[in-house]
């Protein structure tokens, strides 16, 4: 199997001149790519990085951090994306994990907050231009290794990217994947969506989440055309009027971006002789069925792919566009490549159709395991299990019909998505708690049509203090990332509680379910 980056790098030899990248209005051909990418991993070289040697990108998705991206896989080191802009505590948190030795940013980016608390070797920094200007390397301490040679061979169990889930500083985890695990996922994707070589693909995530990195490689690999814009327009009719003038013909997104697309005037939907977009591929929750009729409404040519994965298996099912007006809440099948099972907390396999279990895979497609956490991974990744090496048990509970078709019924722990980032109560409630005038609190999820869950805090105060609801919410927006401050703050007198006198979750959201009926 070749590197991924190969894959990438044949089509700057046969098509030069074909533009391969759009990032908010940067372009570059793959010529172009192909150039910046090398001179990034000749530089790398220089300065001595090693091979199997962890560098990390810490910047805004760009043409140039992009290539940077092909240019350290190039290399043999390890790619890792930490969060962009989810502040110094994450990155010194991200770059102590993984001991990162070389640190890549944009040319302006403000390190001071992080000096001299990482084993940093080196910085360096790339420009934001077209005419891509040669980085500049800071050297921080004396390198430790000698320059990795381009000319060694790769182990397809090797570890070649780390991806950062989305959890909170202390609960974000490191996704290791091989180039195995990589390329497969291309592979498999492209088998069901189509060769991307002709396509002309729109995302709106970010480079350094996983989905994004995907999202703009795979018609990379194909010899396509990736566009990616950093963040959804204001107008929902400009997103439509983006698309046909870019002439996309795939858009890759969450629900959240159809959401926003629906909200556009109807006769802002282009007939369809005047649009190109041949499809649209949702994933990262599940796809309202209300959006899918809507979507079928008014875009009847589009075939809708309704798509489940998670970090640690890129993708694991696909609902066919055949299917999705029969079974608009299933996920589907299996995608090609990879295998599922069913099983029950006590591991066993589940083979009757209705019954509720947990989501297991096995396939090319399954991480190679968390970084720096084998205790962990152990937990999650089970060996010689239902005929399978290795087995990962993806803490998601489903349902399967006697089709064979799967159907989301909830995470198995009290961890909740809010568009793609995940929420775990307890980093809320920890926050929360440290407010003078808060007694208890506990954190559950309410539905939001557009971003699929948001917290909830249901908190109780201390005698004789006073707070109200707002003063709470900005003191959690002050100390947490976006995506973890609550949307609503409900007052008790008392929380309900268990037999053995702590308070009850379960409780919390039984009431919550009453009062929605």
């Amino acid at each position: 199997m070749k590197p991924f980056h190969e894959y990438i790098s044949r089509h700057a030899e046969h098509t030069p001149d074909k533009e391969a990248v759009v990032v908010c209005n940067q372009r570059a051909t793959y010529g172009r790519l192909e150039r910046n990418a090398s001179a990034i991993a000749e530089v790398l070289r220089s300065s001595g990085v090693t091979r199997h040697e962890r560098v990390v990108i810490y910047a805004k998705t760009s043409v140039e951090v992009i290539a940077a991206a092909i240019g350290i896989l190039k290399t043999e080191s390890v790619l890792v994306l930490a969060h962009y802009g989810f502040g110094a505590d994450k990155l010194i948190h991200q770059l102590t994990e993984v001991d990162a030795r070389t640190l890549i940013v944009s040319a302006e980016e403000d390190l001071a907050p992080i000096m001299g608390k990482t084993s940093l070797a080196r910085i360096v920094r790339i420009g934001n231009s077209a005419s891509f200007p040669a980085p500049t390397v800071e050297h921080l301490a004396p390198s430790s290794g000698s320059p990795s040679s381009v000319n060694q061979g790769l182990e397809d169990g090797e570890v070649r990217a780390i991806f950062y889930t989305s959890g909170s500083t202390a609960s974000s985890k490191g996704v290791a994947v091989s180039n195995r695990n990589m390329v497969a996922v291309w592979q498999s994707v492209s088998a069901y969506l189509g060769d991307f070589d002709n396509e002309v693909i729109l995302n709106y995530s970010p480079l350094h989440f996983d989905y994004g990195f995907y999202n703009i490689m795979m018609p990379l690999l194909a010899g396509g055309t990736s566009v990616t814009e950093a963040a959804l327009p204001p107008e929902p009719e400009a997103m439509l009027a983006f698309i046909r003038r870019e002439g996309i013909t795939g858009l890759h997104v969450i629900p959240t971006a159809l959401f926003h697309l629906l909200q556009a005037r109807q006769d802002a939907f282009p007939k369809n002789e005047a649009i190109a977009l041949r499809y649209i591929a949702s994933s990262g929750q599940l796809l309202p069925p209300a959006h899918i009729q809507r979507l079928r409404l008014l875009l009847p040519h589009v075939e809708i792919f309704s798509m489940y994965g998670l970090t640690e298996c890129k993708r694991v099912t696909y609902l066919p566009p055949e299917e999705i007006d029969h079974r608009p809440q299933s996920v589907g099948k299996a995608i090609p490549g990879v295998r599922v099972f069913l099983a029950t907390p006590e591991g066993t396999l589940i083979d009757q159709p209705g019954q509720t279990g947990e989501l297991a895979v096995a396939g090319d497609l399954v991480m190679q395991g968390y970084w720096g956490k084998p205790e962990l991974t152990k937990k999650i990744i089970v060996e010689n299990l239902f005929g399978e090496d290795r087995v990962l048990f993806t803490g998601d509970l489903f349902k399967m019909d006697s089709d064979g078709f799967l159907y989301y019924a909830g995470r198995k722990d009290d961890v909740f998505s809010r568009r793609t980032f995940q929420v775990n109560p307890r980093d809320v409630e920890d926050v929360i708690l440290t407010h003078d005038a808060v007694s208890e609190a506990i954190v559950i999820p309410v539905e939001d049509e557009a971003v699929g869950h948001v917290p909830k805090a249901c908190v109780v105060l201390r005698n004789g203090y006073t707070v109200s609801g707002d003063d709470l919410i900005q003191h959690c927006a002050e100390r947490l990332d976006w995506y973890l401050v609550p949307a609503i703050i409900d007052f008790y007198d008392a929380l309900p509680r268990t037999v053995n006198g702590k308070t009850s979750r379960s409780a919390v959201k039984a009431e919550q379910a009453r009062s929605r009926l």
